[in-house]
């Protein structure tokens, strides 16, 4: 089962070509996502069915969070600046480790806590797994399996 949920992921980050619009993309790294974390988690079906919502609504939190700090990024590098730029990063983790607060009880009614924690071990791993994937396009390796190049 493990083996078969690791050949989607990568069969889903591999399809991504450059013809893929960003929101496709993104879409199939959350579908991605959602496949390896459940699996992760071991959940029963009413788990998942329950999980699922929640974990899009907690997600969608933190992306909209990410973004609002995102604007405001300065691009200069003077001292005024960069320090504006530590304490927006501070207020953005600070604002995340809220939004985490906040739905850990709601989780917490659906899940464990070890499934809690291994959930957000799950996280980790995936976004190691896909930064390592993007590194691996960057250098040549192309994504398509077996050194074929855009075919």
């Amino acid at each position: 089962m493990k083996k078969l949920v690791q050949s989607i992921l990568i069969l889903l980050i591999a399809t991504t070509g450059a013809w893929a619009q960003h929101g496709q993309y993104m879409e199939r790294i959350h579908a991605a996502k959602m496949v390896y974390i459940t699996d992760r988690l071991h959940l029963t079906s009413d788990q998942s069915v329950r999980f699922v919502p929640l974990y899009n609504s907690y997600e969608q939190e933190i992306h909209s969070t990410r973004q609002k700090y995102r604007m405001s990024a300065p691009s200069d590098t003077d001292d005024a600046t960069a320090r504006q730029a530590v304490d927006d990063n501070l207020d953005y983790q600070q604002d995340v480790i809220g939004i985490k607060r906040k739905y850990n009880d709601q989780f917490l009614k659906i899940i464990s806590p070890t499934q809690l924690a291994d959930m957000y071990k799950a996280e980790r791993e995936f976004k190691q797994l896909l930064m390592k994937r993007l590194e691996q396009k960057r250098n040549g390796g192309g994504g398509r399996g077996m050194g074929r190049r855009g075919y």
